[in-house]
């Protein structure tokens, strides 16, 4: 159950941006991020590319502050709640820290075709238990169902939050 914890940036992720996802796009959206995970692992591995362990940290954080200032200011400035389809792109930004990571330490297997389908296991399965808290929040606050612009302004919140998240655990 170790593995889990490699896909932890893809919990808090769709944690602050579950209100926003459909009820039809949650399994895409969750399949997204095991995807950009596993992927971007094999890009990186592939390509033998290295960065330091800040950078993919600071571009995170830039686009989760960024979109939610963005989703905040739809919340409190437009009646309606256009802009959500930048959503889509919060699997592959977090998908960069996976390009430098390397192989795993711990990891079942020294195979790196094994080693990308558990990253990308750990990152769609915690997304995917993301945005079911989410659903069942959602579903137990109804004022979140009646009103997309209170959803948009709590998703825009959210990834601020997750910002300084992904700072603290660097990635």
């Amino acid at each position: 159950m170790g593995f889990l914890l490699l896909g932890i940036d893809s919990l808090i992720a769709c944690l602050a941006v579950g209100t926003v996802i459909s009820r039809r796009a949650r399994v895409p959206f969750a399949l997204c991020f095991g995807i950009a995970d596993g992927g971007g692992f094999l890009l990186g591995t592939a390509f033998h590319w290295s960065m330091p362990d800040g950078v993919s940290t600071v571009v995170a954080t830039s686009v989760f502050v960024a979109l939610g200032l963005y989703w905040a200011g739809l919340a409190v400035w437009s009646r309606q709640a256009a802009g959500t389809r930048w959503v889509w792109a919060v699997p592959v930004v977090l998908s960069i820290d996976n390009i430098t990571f390397g192989l795993i330490d711990h990891s079942w297997t020294t195979n790196v075709w094994g080693q990308a389908a558990e990253q990308a296991l750990s990152s769609a399965l915690l997304a995917g238990a993301g945005l079911a808290i989410v659903a069942g929040f959602t579903r137990a606050v109804p004022a979140l169902q009646r009103s997309r612009v209170l959803s948009v302004g709590l998703a825009g919140a959210g990834l601020i939050v997750a910002a300084g998240v992904e700072l603290l655990i660097g990635g």
